[in-house]
C-alpha cells in the first residue's frame, strides 16, 4: 500500500546518496585539492593567532589558488563529480568561517559577517539537501555563489594583513561582504525553489 511505497521510496534514496561515496566520485584529483584546503584551516588559525598574520595570509592565499584550479583541472580532465561538487564548496566555507573567526579577534564587528554566513550556509544545505532529495541531484556553483567568495575572501585576506586598520574601513568591508552573502542567499534561495517546483534542468547544472 501507500506505507510499504514510502518506505520503498525511503529506501531508494538512501541508496542514492550512497552513489556519491562510489570510488569515481570520491578519488579524484580535484577532490584530493578540496581535501588539501580543509586540511589547511588549523595551519591558517594556528598561524593567525602567533601573530604570524602574512604567513597566515600566505596559506590563505594558496587554498584560493587551489580552489581556482580544482575547478580548472575537473574540466580539463572530466573529472567532474556530484561529491566534487559537495566537497568543494564545503571547503570554502570551512576555510571563509575560519578567516571569520582569526579577524574576530582583531574586530569585534566581523561576527556579524559570520552570523550572515552561518544562516546562509545552513539555509542554503537544508534547501539543497531537499532537492537531492526530490531530484537527485546536486548542482554546481553559480556565478553568484562564486562571486560572493571572490569579495569575502579577498576583503578578508586584505584585513588579515592590515591588522590597524581603521574601523571605518572594517565597517565598510563589512557592508560590502554582507550586501554580496544576502545577495548570494537570495539568489540560491530562489534556483532551489524553482527547482523545487519546476525540477531540475540537468544540462543547465552541469557547468
Amino acid at each position: 500500500g501507500a506505507q510499504d511505497y514510502r518506505h520503498w521510496r525511503r529506501g531508494k534514496k538512501m541508496f542514492d546518496a550512497r552513489r556519491l561515496l562510489t570510488k569515481e566520485q570520491v578519488l579524484t584529483i580535484p577532490n584530493a585539492m578540496s581535501a588539501f584546503r580543509i586540511l589547511l584551516i588549523p595551519f591558517i588559525i594556528w598561524t593567525y593567532a602567533s601573530d604570524r598574520h602574512y604567513l597566515a595570509f600566505a596559506l590563505v592565499l594558496v587554498s584560493a589558488l587551489s580552489d581556482m584550479l580544482d575547478g580548472l583541472v575537473a574540466r580539463k580532465l572530466n573529472m567532474v563529480s556530484d561529491f566534487g561538487k559537495f566537497i568543494d564548496p564545503v571547503a570554502d566555507k570551512l576555510t571563509q568561517a575560519a578567516i571569520l573567526i582569526c579577524l574576530m579577534t582583531q574586530h569585534s564587528h566581523i561576527y556579524i559577517l559570520f552570523i550572515i554566513l552561518a544562516v546562509k550556509e545552513l539555509a542554503t544545505l537544508w534547501m539543497g539537501a531537499a532537492v537531492f532529495n526530490r531530484h537527485d541531484s546536486v548542482h554546481s556553483a553559480k556565478w553568484y555563489g562564486k562571486l560572493c567568495t571572490v569579495v569575502l575572501e579577498g576583503a578578508t585576506m586584505l584585513l588579515m594583513v592590515l591588522p590597524n586598520a581603521s574601523e571605518n574601513l572594517v565597517h565598510l568591508f563589512i557592508f560590502i561582504c554582507a550586501c554580496v552573502l544576502i545577495f548570494a542567499f537570495i539568489m540560491y534561495a530562489l534556483l532551489y525553489l524553482k527547482m523545487l517546483i519546476h525540477g531540475v534542468d540537468r544540462e543547465k547544472d552541469a557547468g
